[in-house]
């Protein structure tokens, strides 16, 4: 059957499912006589469907699972059924159906309460299994099954910006790009970060090329993991993030449901009668779920971190109702009860030079309970060792953090061993609002090192010189961020921290503090800042900063002609840079917010009396079907600077290549025949190019993506079958999606001087190819690839020759007048 073909009977069946829905009826004497009064009277029945084979979108209680062919036959009651192969019931966790030796059953022969809708205009099937039949998944999980490798492709990201500057009647050149490439072969993922960078300055020009990392990827389902091989970096959530060469294995938390990432406690109860649990916290309700009669499990909250504790009802069915409080506190480590996380690194460390030397990491985690994680690492390398043993206590009192990490290092004479003990503490109070974000503490003693100082060291003792670092010899540091909400009057933030140094390192500390709040549309904003910082020469201080900065901002949005555009003005007051003021307004100059702008001026006042200066900026970015313009001028009494660039990506596969915007490390390729001019929902003015295709810049892996397509600036001779698609990709993967298209001329014929004909006949073309079917009225509907040919009615002698002149090829719908000729006269 042609894709015309399958359009006409699709719209038949649209319109039979919309009479279903509406309780209409075929009145089956109307075509008495015809033929046609036993075929029609089956769509007097909800969910007819004649027998056969349908491509649909299949939903189990509520939940899209896949696209797949799907088998309607009838079943033991005599009914068309939808028929699922084992395979299928098995993939959605199936636990309590008897087996059976059929090749494939229907929801209600599968299990006992088991149902189904089908949706005919849309293909949808919605199929519906009692919950305590299914294994208990989260709501958000997707099947590995339906992960999807992608296309073989080579793509390269591209970041090109060039900068002319004149400053004091010197003139300087600037250009640089940025290239992220890579190869997709299978489930093999090849990246690799180069840049290049040229200068004009004085007369003298220097070109640079770096290759600043290579590395080849793999993900693994089976072990919910990223295999990483080539330069990389090591995590650092327990141990220092080290750049190496070598080989990492880590667990890869996006392929958990979102709702089993971070950190939520599990919810236990027992139901006296089935029962409806509402949690709410802070008075907000954050999950609703109907459970049986007995004990539940609720292990699927979303992760609101520090949010404060939660409150459980359950509503019984009798109206009786029941509460408890579940503690609610987490810290960055928190994992849930039963979740482990786990890395491994083996390689040469980077980027030390001729310190550089083998090593080998290990870290896990494990959520035990709802009140305890425990974690542990080590790093093992040259002249080094260190152990971490560590967890996070959730308790009433908030959440505390905790771990210590032993250490000896050689770093050439010295023969060092310490220890670093760290702790943190998060912490909500309901009844005021009262924030604690994270509150952190480090003690280290003198002998306690971090590989990267002790490589550090080496390389420098080496040269004659002296190492430093931010951790180098740290005695002390402490961290805290609290924020208080004060209602519909705003909100207060305090932040700060403090560190000193063994030796004669010294020591700094900051101290921020902001209030924020929106009167009407307005948003104020005011921040303090203090930055104290001084080295120490002995018992002589040789060196001290400080600084103290206030700034007030506002913000007010402003529409004109139907847009919105953001007026902002700042102004600040800093002990060394002196006064300052800036104004600006930014927005969108087109409809479709491709086209954005920024204007600004500023004003400086010097501290201490300096002369004041005035400065403007202006700023335009364009977002491209094959990427993103931006240019920008600026203009001071000292300075004048131009600066232009270009952003987007090439893809190479297996049938052209395509350019388009950006594209993160997982995206899709659309495909799409004829469908040149259609724009991609969320493209970043992505839109089909004339040979098919479009780029989708980001996709989230594991998770199912709507990718959509917008065909209202197409040409009228294609029309779109489907206008969205969905899919769930594994991490890297560029995954190809194939929109259907039917191309050619519209064409609605009024046929006169014929006898009546009755409608759902098929109209062929002189090739014998179904392009359209009649309708009621002695009008028929036709999509025709050329200019000029004749349609045949089926089951008639009746030809129509048609030909189009140059006005009517244009027409979104062409409308035909013709007369019935008798074969053989044409």
């Amino acid at each position: 059957m042609t894709s015309a073909a399958r359009g006409c009977w699709g719209w038949l069946l649209l319109s039979a499912g919309t009479i279903a829905a509406t309780e209409y009826t075929f009145d089956a004497s109307l075509f008495l006589g015809s033929g046609y009064e036993n075929s029609l009277a089956r769509f007097n029945q909800q969910n007819a469907i004649a027998e056969g084979r349908y491509s649909v979108d299949v939903w189990l209680n509520g939940q899209f699972v896949e696209r797949r062919d799907v088998l309607f036959r009838k079943d033991s009651a005599g009914d068309v059924a939808p028929c699922l192969p084992a395979d299928f019931w098995q993939a959605q966790g199936l636990t309590s159906a008897d087996e059976q030796g059929e090749a494939c059953l229907t929801p209600r022969e599968r299990v006992s309460g088991g149902d189904w809708q089908f949706d005919q205009g849309a293909l949808r099937l919605q199929l519906s299994v009692p919950q305590a039949a299914l294994k208990r998944t989260p709501v958000d999980y997707v099947p590995p099954a339906q992960w999807q490798s992608g296309e073989n492709v080579v793509f390269s990201n591209y970041n090109l910006n060039v900068y002319h500057n004149k400053n004091a009647g010197r003139e300087s050149d600037y250009g640089w790009l940025g290239l992220n490439s890579g190869i997709n072969l299978g489930t093999w993922q090849f990246r690799q970060q180069s840049s290049a960078n040229w200068r004009r300055e004085n007369g003298r020009e220097s070109q640079q090329w770096d290759a600043l990392q290579t590395w080849l990827q793999r993900p693994i389902a089976g072990l919910g993991s990223l295999l990483t091989v080539g330069e990389s970096y090591t995590p650092g959530n327990l141990l220092g993030s080290m750049a190496f060469t070598g080989v990492k294995l880590e667990t890869d938390q996006r392929m958990w449901p979102q709702s089993r990432r971070g950190y939520a406690p599990e919810i236990r109860g027992t139901a006296s009668t089935p029962s409806r649990v509402v949690v709410t916290q802070n008075g907000r309700t954050l999950y609703e779920t109907s459970v049986p009669q007995g004990p539940f499990i609720l292990d699927d909250l979303p992760n609101t971190a520090w949010d404060g504790d939660l409150q459980v009802e359950i509503t019984g069915a009798d109206g009786k109702k029941s509460g408890y409080t579940v503690p609610y506190a987490s810290v960055p480590f928190s994992l849930r009860p039963g979740v482990w996380r786990y890395g491994a690194v083996v390689g040469k460390t980077r980027d030390y030079h001729a310190s550089d030397s083998l090593f080998a990491d290990f870290t896990l985690e494990r959520g035990v309970a709802n009140i305890l994680t425990a974690n542990g690492a080590v790093r093992i390398g040259d002249g080094y060792q260190a152990l971490l043993i560590g967890g996070v206590l959730a308790t009433r009192l908030g959440a505390f953090g905790a771990d210590v990490t032993g250490s000896h290092a050689r770093t050439g004479v010295d023969d060092l061993r310490g220890w670093r003990m760290q702790s943190n503490w998060s912490r909500t109070f309901t009844g005021t609002g009262t924030h604690v974000a994270l509150a952190g503490y480090r003690y280290s003693t003198q002998g306690y090192r971090d590989y990267g100082d002790v490589l550090g060291e080496r390389g420098a003792a080496q040269k004659g010189r002296a190492w430093r670092s931010d951790t180098l010899r740290q005695r002390n540091q402490f961290t805290a961020t609290v924020n208080q909400t004060l209602g519909g009057l705003g909100n207060l933030w305090l932040s700060g921290s403090m560190m000193d140094y063994y030796g004669n390192r010294g020591s700094s500390s900051q101290l921020q503090a902001g209030y924020n709040t929106t009167v009407g549309r307005v948003t104020l904003g005011l921040a303090l800042s203090r930055q104290d910082t001084w080295w120490r020469n002995g018992l002589a201080v040789s060196r001290r900063q400080q600084e103290d900065v206030a700034t007030l901002t506002i913000s007010l949005p402003l529409a004109v002609a139907d847009r919105e555009h953001t007026l902002s003005l700042s102004g600040s007051r800093s002990r060394q840079a002196g006064s300052s003021a800036q104004m600006a307004l930014s927005g969108s100059l087109d409809a479709e917010e491709t086209l954005n702008y920024a204007v600004s001026t500023g004003w400086q006042q010097g501290s201490g009396g300096a002369q004041s200066r005035q400065d403007w900026s202006g700023t335009l970015q364009k977002n491209t079907a094959f990427g993103t313009l931006n240019g920008s001028v600026s203009q001071a009494p000292q300075y004048q600077q131009w600066a232009g660039g270009v952003r987007g990506a090439v893809v190479v596969h297996s049938h052209g290549v395509v350019a388009g915007p950006w594209v993160g490390d997982t995206f899709a390729l659309v495909e799409a025949p004829g469908a040149s001019g259609a724009r991609v929902g969320g493209g970043q003015g992505a839109r089909v190019n004339d040979q098919g295709y479009a780029l989708v810049p980001s996709l989230t892996p594991y998770r199912y993506n709507t990718v959509t397509l917008d065909g209202q600036e197409m040409t009228s001779q294609v029309e779109l079958q489907e206008s969205q698609r969905r899919v769930a990709p594994l991490a890297g993967a560029a995954v190809k999606l194939r929109f259907s298209t039917l191309s050619g001329f519209p064409l609605l014929i009024s046929v006169r001087d014929a006898a009546p004909f009755p409608p759902g006949l098929a109209v062929r073309d002189e090739h014998g190819n179904v392009v359209g079917m009649s309708a009621q009225g002695n009008q028929l509907y036709a999509r025709v690839g050329t200019e000029k040919g004749r349609l045949t009615l089926e089951g008639s002698r009746c030809v129509l020759p048609w030909t189009l002149n140059d006005a009517q090829r244009e027409q979104p719908l062409i409308a035909l007048t013709l007369a019935c000729q008798p074969q053989g006269l044409e």
